[in-house]
């Protein structure tokens, strides 16, 4: 199907081939990218669904959770502004904070407010429609220093005068902060994984664990892409590496004929929210849907989680994805999904005291209903969800628990914020 798509591309005259660094020696490595999408006929709402569509889901409480009974006042402060684009926050040990934004501008927010920005990141990296989303420290960052970072890069040799759509390739870099803090340095790239856009986090074993989209949006249709379902391409997967970029020995497709060993699991979309479970040390994710289908997956080694076979929503024309097949043997369910969508993003589970009522729970940033959203947990099944921060009728982009036991939030868009969720006194 891979190669009924490559030469589909060729015929239509918009395949070309986009080089990239690789963790293993693989060589030339294609990476079609579809044409420039139209400018008219772009659906109204980014949060409709189709009309009528109301997927039936594979057990109570899937979706739609019902309002929990136990909640938490609190009071918001705003810790810094300013930001511009920001994509993700991430802190570090002193209770310092990183932020990634997409524009290629890389952050240092101090204790009190103050916004640095750091030199140093590549000069190759590719900001029209793409850019930098992640900068994570260490888990032994007080010691080494380092940071993992995920952008976008474009290739050399390429006529940017007849780029289509996101051309850009996916790459996870190591870094480290200087001894002065003023820049990163020390730039080496650990993986090409292929994508439009992507996240890392580091996994309790130290192990990488990295995120790597297929291009999503209007014009783009699901059954084009199959490559979440090729193991013979990294793009809608999870990937896992070591922090030196090599290969874990124990990754489920190590030694199998045609398939890339970084691969974790696949069947995936566009990927926005990572968090590791704090007592399971498992991956759960947010993954956009297309029109009414976004969804929460708790990801596991060597699974499938059935993008495009399977999936809740439908394409941004209304029409159908393979039938509105919601489920397959072989093929994982979401834990929770949204419809209408919500355009979820950055997600964090809360530990602190500071809420004894929250804890456990899992928050997701929602930039489509403009609210904080709190799932409550059983397990790994939603029982509860509430909407905070309502009345600010912003985006939220990001969500972290601080050192200190407060939430913090990450607005969206220029003029973005750091807020600082406490108890209401």
């Amino acid at each position: 199907m891979a190669g009924m798509l490559r030469i589909s591309l060729l015929t239509l005259g918009i395949c070309f081939f986009l080089f990239g660094f690789t963790a293993h020696a693989q060589g030339l490595r294609a990476a079609p990218r579809p044409p420039a999408q139209a400018a008219a006929g772009v659906p109204a709402g980014e949060s409709a669904a189709p009309d009528g569509y109301a997927p039936i889901p594979a057990w109570l409480g899937q979706t739609r959770a019902p309002r929990p009974v136990k909640t938490a006042e609190y009071s918001v402060e705003t810790v810094a502004e300013g930001l511009a684009g920001g994509f993700s926050f991430n802190f570090l040990p002193d209770g310092r904070m990183l932020v990634a934004e997409r524009a290629g501008r890389l952050k240092l927010v101090g204790k009190d407010g103050k916004i640095t920005q750091l030199e140093g990141l590549p000069s190759n990296l590719w900001t029209r429609g793409q850019g930098l989303y992640e900068a994570r420290p260490d888990r032994s960052f007080n010691t080494n220093r380092t940071l993992y970072l995920t952008y976008t890069v474009l290739p050399d040799g390429m006529d940017q005068a007849a780029l289509p759509r996101t051309p850009g390739v996916l790459v996870v870099s190591r870094a480290k902060l200087s001894a002065d803090e003023k820049r990163i340095e020390d730039v080496k790239i650990l993986l090409n994984a292929e994508g439009t856009l992507g996240r890392v986090i580091q996994a309790p074993d130290g192990t990488l664990l990295v995120t790597s989209t297929i291009p999503a949006g209007y014009g783009i249709n699901s059954a084009d892409w199959p490559q979440p379902q090729a193991l013979d391409s990294n793009m809608g997967k999870v990937l896992r590496v070591n922090p030196d970029g090599t290969i874990p020995r124990d990754n489920p497709f190590v030694g199998r004929a045609g398939a890339h060993p970084e691969i974790y699991a696949l069947g995936f979309r566009d990927m926005q929210g990572v968090a590791i479970h704090p007592r399971t040390g498992k991956l759960w994710m947010t993954e956009h849907g297309v029109r009414g289908g976004d969804e929460l997956n708790v990801v596991e080694k060597g699974k499938n989680y059935g993008f495009p076979v399977i999936g809740y929503g439908r394409e941004y024309t209304g029409k159908p994805i393979n039938n509105d097949k919601t489920s397959q043997e072989g093929m994982e369910q979401p834990v929770y999904f949204w419809t209408p969508d919500i355009a979820p993003a950055g997600i964090a589970f809360y530990t602190g005291k500071l809420f004894p009522a929250w804890q456990g729970d899992l928050f997701v940033a929602e930039m489509v209903g403009r609210s904080l959203v709190r799932l409550v947990l059983n397990g790994e099944r939603v029982i509860g969800e509430e909407r905070l921060l309502t009345d600010l009728n912003t985006r939220i982009r990001g969500v972290n628990e601080g050192p200190d036991g407060a939430l913090y939030v990450m607005t969206d868009g220029n003029g973005g914020k750091i807020l600082r969720l406490s108890p209401k006194k």
